[in-house]
């Protein structure tokens, strides 16, 4: 891997090198060497004052992926620190946040820049703004834009790094780098794994509700669309083992015509979900016509409360 490096990396290792015949010079010490000379040095002398880096070390360096459909990881071990990790979950944005058991930084605001390794220094360092630091066991959590950004500029070979004052000194600041050895292979199991990942998480359908047009008894375009999410968690995640199905109406006209318009909507999701392939054994299906302790606005003034009444709500049982 030598070879690879620029004319400007092989100056610095040969006459490092040279000014001590006896060092044994191995290419894998040497590019962690140089790696941590972009980070710790350069960072250093630019910020002034006493410096505690947090990276990983190319000797130990990487990336793992854990992926299911429910949801996809990517992270990396920083040595002395916890861990990165870019997570995004089924019908979720995709975020990025630190894990540590005890974060050596301020509360406050990290200038959050992109590094370049010492054979990449034609690239310069990108100032990628602020970010905010709490007193957390995840004291960053970045948003979908700023986790894209940072997985862009690993895939550039480039080292997003964190800097903040220490917690203990305001002379101290607290460097954390994220480096971009075998980032690529690592980011090509995560991309399948989000690919792969079921349209809605458990929190989103746990508990869902579908609501009626004024005498509606037939399903439309949009209930169908909400009841195939469900199915498709459902097949998906064999802990939940049960539906509770119930129907409910506004008050306006006949209660006893209420409660039949009920039975007639809960009973048409229950036999769409069968039709789709749950097994009949897991719903429990009812239905309570217009009766004031069920509604969700008691009493009616409105076209939008009667709206709000209509209703069949399903919800999901699960270990």
């Amino acid at each position: 891997m030598c070879d690879r490096l620029s004319s400007k990396a092989q100056q610095i290792l040969y006459s490092r090198r040279n000014s001590n015949p006896g060092m044994k010079t191995r290419c894998k010490f040497t590019l962690s060497w140089l790696l941590m000379l972009s980070v710790t040095g350069l960072t250093q002398s630019a910020a002034g004052g006493s410096v505690s880096s947090y990276y990983a070390d190319i000797d130990v360096a990487g990336w793992q992926t854990d992926s299911s459909v429910f949801e996809c990881r990517l992270m990396q071990q920083i040595p002395g620190l916890g861990q990165a990790v870019f997570y995004h979950q089924a019908g979720a944005a995709l975020s990025f946040y630190l894990q540590t058991p005890d974060t050596p930084m301020q509360a406050g605001r990290a200038l959050l820049t992109s590094q370049p390794p010492v054979w990449r220094q034609e690239l310069g360092v990108r100032d990628l703004g602020y970010v905010d630091v709490a007193i957390s066991k995840r004291p960053v959590t970045l948003d979908a834009q700023r986790s894209r950004l940072l997985m862009a500029e690993l895939e550039r070979g480039m080292v997003p790094t964190l800097m903040r004052r220490a917690w203990f000194s305001d002379q101290e600041s607290v460097h954390v780098g994220l480096s971009p050895v075998h980032f690529g292979g690592a980011y090509a199991e995560y991309h399948t794994c989000t690919a792969s990942l079921l349209p809605v998480n458990f929190g989103q359908v746990e508990r869902s509700t579908v609501f009626w047009q004024p005498n509606q008894r037939e399903l439309n375009d949009e209930i169908t669309a909400q009841l195939d999410d469900i199915v498709t968690y459902v097949e998906a995640d064999p802990a939940v083992y049960g539906f509770e199905i119930n129907g409910f109406t506004d008050g306006a006209g006949n209660p006893r015509e209420n409660f039949e318009l009920s039975r007639i909507r809960a009973f048409a999701v229950h036999q769409y979900l069968v039709d789709q392939g749950i097994n009949e054994d897991m719903l429990n299906t009812r239905f309570f016509g217009s009766a004031p302790q069920f509604r969700i606005v008691e009493q009616e003034r409105s076209a939008a409360d009667r709206d709000r009444n209509r209703r069949v709500t399903i919800r999901l049982l699960r270990d």
